[in-house]
Protein backbone atom coordinates (compact mmCIF):
# COMPACT_ATOMS: atom_id res chain seq x y z
CA UNK A 1 0.00 0.00 0.00
CA UNK A 2 1.25 3.76 -0.70
CA UNK A 3 -0.35 6.41 1.49
CA UNK A 4 0.41 10.26 1.13
CA UNK A 5 -0.31 12.12 4.38
CA UNK A 6 -0.91 15.90 4.30
CA UNK A 7 1.65 15.86 1.57
CA UNK A 8 3.12 19.06 -0.30
CA UNK A 9 5.42 20.03 -2.77
CA UNK A 10 5.77 23.76 -3.38
CA UNK A 11 7.93 25.41 -6.24
CA UNK A 12 6.26 28.24 -6.29
CA UNK A 13 3.13 30.22 -5.13
CA UNK A 14 0.78 29.12 -8.15
CA UNK A 15 2.75 25.32 -8.85
CA UNK A 16 3.37 22.52 -7.22
CA UNK A 17 1.10 20.10 -5.02
CA UNK A 18 -1.13 21.09 -2.02
CA UNK A 19 -2.91 19.12 0.96
CA UNK A 20 -2.59 15.67 -0.78
CA UNK A 21 -4.28 12.44 0.82
CA UNK A 22 -4.72 9.41 -0.62
CA UNK A 23 -3.94 5.87 -0.14
CA UNK A 24 -3.12 3.21 -2.99
CA UNK A 25 -4.11 -0.41 -2.87
CA UNK A 26 -2.75 -3.27 -3.78
CA UNK A 27 -4.24 -5.33 -6.98
CA UNK A 28 -5.73 -1.85 -7.67
CA UNK A 29 -5.15 0.22 -11.08
CA UNK A 30 -5.07 4.37 -10.94
CA UNK A 31 -5.72 6.67 -13.58
CA UNK A 32 -4.44 9.70 -12.37
CA UNK A 33 -5.82 12.74 -14.61
CA UNK A 34 -5.74 16.49 -14.95
CA UNK A 35 -4.41 19.13 -17.53
CA UNK A 36 -1.19 20.14 -18.45
CA UNK A 37 0.38 21.87 -15.05
CA UNK A 38 -2.41 20.33 -12.51
CA UNK A 39 0.34 18.94 -10.50
CA UNK A 40 0.33 14.83 -11.85
CA UNK A 41 4.19 14.53 -12.43
CA UNK A 42 5.05 15.88 -9.10
CA UNK A 43 2.50 14.04 -7.30
CA UNK A 44 4.19 10.60 -9.04
CA UNK A 45 7.82 11.89 -8.47
CA UNK A 46 7.01 12.14 -4.52
CA UNK A 47 5.44 8.89 -4.39
CA UNK A 48 8.48 7.45 -6.10
CA UNK A 49 11.00 9.57 -4.20
CA UNK A 50 12.55 12.11 -6.65
CA UNK A 51 11.33 15.23 -4.60
CA UNK A 52 11.57 15.30 -1.04
CA UNK A 53 7.88 16.86 0.01
CA UNK A 54 8.03 20.38 1.10
CA UNK A 55 5.70 18.99 4.35
CA UNK A 56 3.52 16.19 4.79
CA UNK A 57 4.66 12.22 4.06
CA UNK A 58 4.71 9.52 1.83
CA UNK A 59 4.22 5.89 2.69
CA UNK A 60 5.34 2.72 1.09
CA UNK A 61 4.20 -0.83 3.08
CA UNK A 62 5.21 1.54 6.17
CA UNK A 63 7.84 3.18 4.94
CA UNK A 64 8.40 6.76 4.51
CA UNK A 65 10.20 8.44 1.50
CA UNK A 66 12.66 9.97 3.54
CA UNK A 67 14.27 7.45 5.45
CA UNK A 68 17.12 7.38 3.58
CA UNK A 69 18.84 3.41 2.98
CA UNK A 70 15.92 1.76 4.49
CA UNK A 71 13.66 3.41 1.84
CA UNK A 72 16.20 3.30 -1.10
CA UNK A 73 16.11 -0.13 -0.53
CA UNK A 74 12.69 -0.33 -0.74
CA UNK A 75 12.83 1.79 -4.21
CA UNK A 76 14.67 -0.95 -6.10
CA UNK A 77 10.92 -2.90 -5.70
CA UNK A 78 9.47 0.16 -8.11
CA UNK A 79 8.84 0.16 -11.72
CA UNK A 80 9.17 4.01 -12.43
CA UNK A 81 8.47 5.46 -16.10
CA UNK A 82 9.35 8.86 -16.44
CA UNK A 83 7.91 11.34 -19.54
CA UNK A 84 11.12 12.30 -20.45
CA UNK A 85 13.68 10.30 -22.17
CA UNK A 86 16.32 9.76 -19.72
CA UNK A 87 18.99 6.80 -20.99
CA UNK A 88 22.59 7.22 -22.11
CA UNK A 89 22.10 8.37 -25.93
CA UNK A 90 25.21 7.28 -27.22
CA UNK A 91 24.78 3.93 -25.79
CA UNK A 92 22.84 1.43 -27.92
CA UNK A 93 19.27 -0.41 -27.04
CA UNK A 94 20.97 -3.91 -25.19
CA UNK A 95 23.92 -1.66 -23.59
CA UNK A 96 21.39 0.98 -21.79
CA UNK A 97 19.23 -2.66 -20.68
CA UNK A 98 22.35 -4.42 -19.43
CA UNK A 99 23.72 -1.34 -17.39
CA UNK A 100 20.05 -1.06 -15.83
CA UNK A 101 20.30 -5.05 -15.21
CA UNK A 102 23.57 -4.18 -13.53
CA UNK A 103 22.43 -0.89 -11.39
CA UNK A 104 18.82 -2.49 -10.28
CA UNK A 105 19.88 -5.87 -9.50
CA UNK A 106 23.98 -6.84 -9.52
CA UNK A 107 23.92 -8.94 -11.72
CA UNK A 108 25.27 -8.59 -15.35
CA UNK A 109 22.66 -11.20 -17.57
CA UNK A 110 19.86 -9.90 -18.57
CA UNK A 111 16.82 -12.07 -17.06
CA UNK A 112 14.60 -14.48 -18.70
CA UNK A 113 12.14 -12.05 -18.23
CA UNK A 114 13.55 -9.33 -19.91
CA UNK A 115 14.39 -11.00 -22.83
CA UNK A 116 9.94 -12.02 -23.12
CA UNK A 117 9.39 -8.36 -22.57
CA UNK A 118 12.19 -7.39 -25.68
CA UNK A 119 10.29 -9.92 -27.66
CA UNK A 120 6.67 -8.65 -26.48
CA UNK A 121 7.02 -5.22 -27.39
CA UNK A 122 8.71 -5.86 -30.88
CA UNK A 123 12.44 -4.56 -29.47
CA UNK A 124 14.58 -6.89 -30.69
CA UNK A 125 15.61 -6.08 -34.10
CA UNK A 126 16.71 -2.72 -32.17
CA UNK A 127 18.55 -3.82 -29.98
CA UNK A 128 21.90 -2.62 -31.32
CA UNK A 129 20.68 0.50 -32.56
CA UNK A 130 22.25 3.68 -30.61
CA UNK A 131 19.68 5.06 -28.01
CA UNK A 132 19.32 8.47 -29.80
CA UNK A 133 18.74 7.36 -33.49
CA UNK A 134 15.38 5.60 -32.03
CA UNK A 135 12.06 6.87 -33.09
CA UNK A 136 9.85 7.99 -29.96
CA UNK A 137 7.72 5.07 -29.51
CA UNK A 138 10.98 2.60 -29.98
CA UNK A 139 12.53 4.83 -27.01
CA UNK A 140 9.28 4.54 -24.83
CA UNK A 141 9.23 0.66 -25.51
CA UNK A 142 13.38 0.49 -24.02
CA UNK A 143 12.27 2.26 -21.24
CA UNK A 144 9.05 0.66 -20.28
CA UNK A 145 11.19 -2.77 -20.78
CA UNK A 146 13.87 -0.95 -18.41
CA UNK A 147 11.15 0.31 -15.69
CA UNK A 148 10.96 -3.59 -15.28
CA UNK A 149 14.00 -5.23 -14.53
CA UNK A 150 14.07 -6.59 -11.37
CA UNK A 151 11.88 -7.80 -8.45
CA UNK A 152 8.80 -4.68 -8.57
CA UNK A 153 5.91 -4.77 -7.24
CA UNK A 154 4.76 -1.28 -7.83
CA UNK A 155 4.09 0.35 -11.29
CA UNK A 156 4.42 4.23 -11.47
CA UNK A 157 4.01 5.38 -15.28
CA UNK A 158 3.79 8.92 -16.21
CA UNK A 159 2.36 8.77 -20.02
CA UNK A 160 3.49 5.44 -20.71
CA UNK A 161 1.49 5.64 -24.05
CA UNK A 162 3.26 8.36 -25.40
CA UNK A 163 4.51 8.06 -28.62
CA UNK A 164 3.48 4.68 -29.27
CA UNK A 165 1.33 3.24 -31.92
CA UNK A 166 -2.18 1.10 -31.77
CA UNK A 167 -0.69 -2.22 -31.19
CA UNK A 168 1.80 -1.27 -28.70
CA UNK A 169 -1.13 0.55 -26.88
CA UNK A 170 -3.01 -2.82 -26.47
CA UNK A 171 0.07 -4.71 -25.59
CA UNK A 172 1.01 -2.11 -22.97
CA UNK A 173 -3.12 -2.77 -21.92
CA UNK A 174 -2.40 -6.56 -21.33
CA UNK A 175 1.19 -5.43 -18.97
CA UNK A 176 -0.89 -3.69 -16.65
CA UNK A 177 -3.73 -6.37 -16.17
CA UNK A 178 -0.91 -8.90 -16.05
CA UNK A 179 0.27 -6.99 -13.26
CA UNK A 180 -2.57 -6.45 -11.75
CA UNK A 181 -3.15 -9.92 -11.73
CA UNK A 182 -0.02 -10.29 -9.97
CA UNK A 183 -1.27 -8.39 -7.23
CA UNK A 184 1.06 -4.75 -8.06
CA UNK A 185 -0.15 -1.11 -7.08
CA UNK A 186 -0.35 0.68 -10.46
CA UNK A 187 -0.41 4.53 -10.82
CA UNK A 188 -0.86 5.48 -14.42
CA UNK A 189 -1.41 9.40 -15.58
CA UNK A 190 -2.41 9.93 -19.45
CA UNK A 191 -3.89 12.68 -21.15
CA UNK A 192 -5.17 10.13 -23.54
CA UNK A 193 -8.46 9.11 -21.80
CA UNK A 194 -9.36 6.21 -24.19
CA UNK A 195 -6.49 4.36 -22.94
CA UNK A 196 -7.45 4.92 -19.20
CA UNK A 197 -10.91 3.70 -19.18
CA UNK A 198 -10.88 0.24 -20.23
CA UNK A 199 -7.89 -0.84 -17.35
CA UNK A 200 -8.28 1.61 -14.18
CA UNK A 201 -10.40 0.83 -11.18
CA UNK A 202 -10.05 4.37 -9.84
CA UNK A 203 -9.67 7.94 -11.22
CA UNK A 204 -7.86 10.35 -9.48
CA UNK A 205 -8.82 13.77 -10.93
CA UNK A 206 -6.14 16.67 -10.44
CA UNK A 207 -6.59 20.56 -10.88
CA UNK A 208 -4.14 23.50 -9.70
CA UNK A 209 -2.00 20.82 -7.16
CA UNK A 210 -4.61 18.69 -5.65
CA UNK A 211 -7.31 16.04 -5.67
CA UNK A 212 -10.40 17.36 -6.75
CA UNK A 213 -12.20 13.84 -7.20
CA UNK A 214 -11.83 10.36 -6.87
CA UNK A 215 -14.02 7.91 -8.42
CA UNK A 216 -14.10 4.32 -9.16
CA UNK A 217 -14.07 3.80 -13.00
CA UNK A 218 -17.66 1.69 -12.63
CA UNK A 219 -19.15 4.84 -11.85
CA UNK A 220 -18.15 7.12 -14.41
CA UNK A 221 -19.85 6.74 -17.72
CA UNK A 222 -17.55 8.88 -19.65
CA UNK A 223 -13.83 10.20 -18.44
CA UNK A 224 -13.62 12.64 -21.35
CA UNK A 225 -17.00 14.25 -19.65
CA UNK A 226 -15.87 14.43 -15.99
CA UNK A 227 -12.62 16.14 -17.32
CA UNK A 228 -14.35 18.94 -19.07
CA UNK A 229 -17.00 19.09 -16.42
CA UNK A 230 -14.22 20.32 -14.28
CA UNK A 231 -12.24 22.82 -16.40
CA UNK A 232 -15.25 25.29 -16.25
CA UNK A 233 -14.47 26.43 -19.38
CA UNK A 234 -16.43 25.91 -23.01
CA UNK A 235 -15.34 24.25 -25.48
CA UNK A 236 -15.30 26.44 -28.50
CA UNK A 237 -15.07 25.98 -32.66
CA UNK A 238 -12.29 27.25 -33.87
CA UNK A 239 -12.29 31.10 -33.63
CA UNK A 240 -11.25 32.23 -37.45
CA UNK A 241 -12.70 35.18 -38.60
CA UNK A 242 -11.04 35.17 -42.26
CA UNK A 243 -10.66 32.43 -44.85
CA UNK A 244 -8.14 29.52 -43.94
CA UNK A 245 -5.95 29.55 -47.03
Amino acid sequence: MIECENLCKIFSKDTGIRNINIKFEQGKVYGIVGYNGAGKTTLLRCIEGLYIPTSGKVYHDGISTTEGEKFLEHRRNIAYLPTDDYLYNKLTCIENIELATILRTGKKTISSTTKELISYLDVANYLDKRFCDCSTGMKKKVQIIISLIGDVKTLIWDEPNDGLDILTNIKIKKLIKYYKEKNFTILLSSHVVEFLENCIDFVILMKDGEIIEQLESKDISSLEELYIKHLNQDIIDMPFHSEVL
